[in-house]
């Protein structure tokens, strides 16, 4: 049969080939149909294209971020790291689909490691007013270089180095600013190292969706408050420290740090152990003798709330015994979209209480409005403070708790950009309120204005993207 068959498809072929109209006729047929199958093909791959990214549009931000830009620190890191994940790049013959996990297998030796820097640096003019007015040209700012890298599937390491060159460009004298109490009036110069955290994160389950991170960092951030003011993205351009960074978020370069942080969908909690001595050059290893916890809670894709409590083992200044201090905060941390452009806000309470003492609370709400090329910004603190932290002399009454607040706006403006590069330059203006007894120092009507230019780099965004 398969003889008489291929005899019979020969013999129509020999007489197709002897009829030229009609083989011209089976070939535009054929091409027709090879050309409706083609775009048929096309148009199914198009519309599961389309299909795949709106379903993905319509996907909750995973973990509840408010915020996935780079310059965003999360509660256990020090900034967001810049996924290489293998669960996030697509599979190929090499790299093929796990059915378990639902993650590409390959071998760690083939992850490219992922190396990221940024920098925010500002050469700030400030000058304030009153009796303790000072002006001073000082260039505030930190950088953040950040190592990541998949040893499996299911198991990323980090390492974060967090710095400034403030011990040049600040000095022991600081950058002038009315009402700070660390170095009176003046907010201090960081170190040159600020922290070096090591951290190995787990995916746990079938789906990925829970994560394990251990910590240690010979020097680096305790999980007390929220996202220190220097990376907070509703803190962006804005070069001055809040007046209650010690009561809220000042717990990110301590001394021996050992944390475990649990992730499960928008909600983390972590806790660390670390020592509340004193932090000297460079890297100083003491006991643990304190400790912090920390909870976090997405409610949307632009909401944040969190919470953290912590005992401090501080020693005294003046060579007394250790006392311990009790901190708790709450945050409140927000991003919308208006249009084209980005409003970004914190509401923050810090509170530390001292045996034998009351409680020194502060208050902080703050926000950015990034335009296209310019960004608004704003903050309001009111917090307690003492005479004796301020060193007043012309008191009118006795050592106990006060309130004093300051209002800030300012205003910049990008004036370059290249690549992952930015300059910009702005200028904000600071009324202090003080109350009647602390006139004597500060005058009747303290505050304070800046002008200043900011250097703003991110190796992820363009510019030395492949790092």
């Amino acid at each position: 049969m398969r003889i008489f068959r291929a005899f019979g498809s020969a013999s129509a072929m020999l007489t197709v080939t002897s009829r030229p109209s009609l083989c011209r006729a089976i070939v535009s047929r054929c091409r027709r149909r090879v050309i409706a199958s083609n775009a048929i093909r096309v148009s199914s791959s198009v519309l599961i294209a389309f299909a795949a990214s709106g379903a993905a549009a319509q996907m909750p931000m995973p973990n509840g971020a408010v915020d996935s830009a780079p310059q965003t620190m999360r509660p256990m890191e020090a900034m967001p790291p810049t996924s290489h994940s293998a669960a996030n790049k697509p599979c190929s013959l090499d790299r093929p689909l796990s059915p378990k996990t639902g993650t590409c297998l390959e071998k760690a030796a083939k992850e490219k490691p992922g190396l990221s820097l940024h920098i925010n640096q500002f050469l700030s003019f400030s000058t304030t007013s009153g009796p303790r007015g000072q002006t001073r040209v000082t260039g505030p700012g930190s950088y953040m270089l950040m190592y990541e890298r998949d040893l499996s599937p299911t198991n990323t390491f980090r390492i974060d180095l967090m710095g400034s060159a403030e011990q040049l460009t600040v000095g022991r004298i600081g950058t002038p600013q009315l009402l700070q109490t660390e170095n009176l009036d003046a907010m201090h110069a960081h170190d040159t190292i600020m922290a070096l955290e090591l951290r190995d994160t787990i995916k746990i389950g079938a789906s990925g969706g829970k994560e394990l991170t251990f910590l240690f960092a010979p020097r680096g951030g305790a999980a007390i408050g929220p996202v220190p003011y220097m990376h907070r993205p509703s803190a962006e351009g804005n070069p001055d420290a809040p007046l209650g960074h010690n009561l809220q978020d000042g717990f990110h370069d301590v001394s021996t740090v050992f944390g475990i942080g649990f992730r499960t969908g928008r909600t983390f909690v972590e806790g660390t152990r670390f020592s509340g001595k004193s932090v000297s050059w460079l890297f100083p290893l003491h006991k643990p003798d304190s400790f912090g916890v920390r909870l976090t809670q997405g409610i949307t894709e632009e909401a944040e709330i969190g919470a953290s409590y912590a005992d401090v083992l501080t020693p005294d200044d003046n060579g007394g015994p250790s006392e311990h201090e009790r901190f708790a905060s709450a945050w409140l941390a927000t991003k919308h979209k208006i249009h084209r452009n980005t409003l970004k806000s914190s509401l923050i309470w810090g509170q530390l209480r001292t045996s034998g003492h009351p409680s020194q609370n502060s208050f902080l709400a703050e926000a950015v409005l990034l335009l296209q090329s310019d960004n608004i910004f704003g903050r309001v603190e009111l917090l307690q403070s003492t005479p004796g932290q301020l060193s007043l002399t012309q008191t009118n009454g006795p050592e106990q708790l006060r309130w004093v607040g300051a209002l800030t706006l300012g205003y910049e403006r990008s004036v370059l950009k290249r690549g992952g590069m930015s300059l910009l330059a702005g200028s904000s203006i600071t009324k202090d309120f003080v109350p009647r007894s602390f006139e004597g120092d500060y005058g009747r009507r303290p505050g304070g204005a800046k002008l200043f230019l900011r250097l703003k780099f991110d190796s992820a965004s363009g510019m030395g993207a492949g790092m």
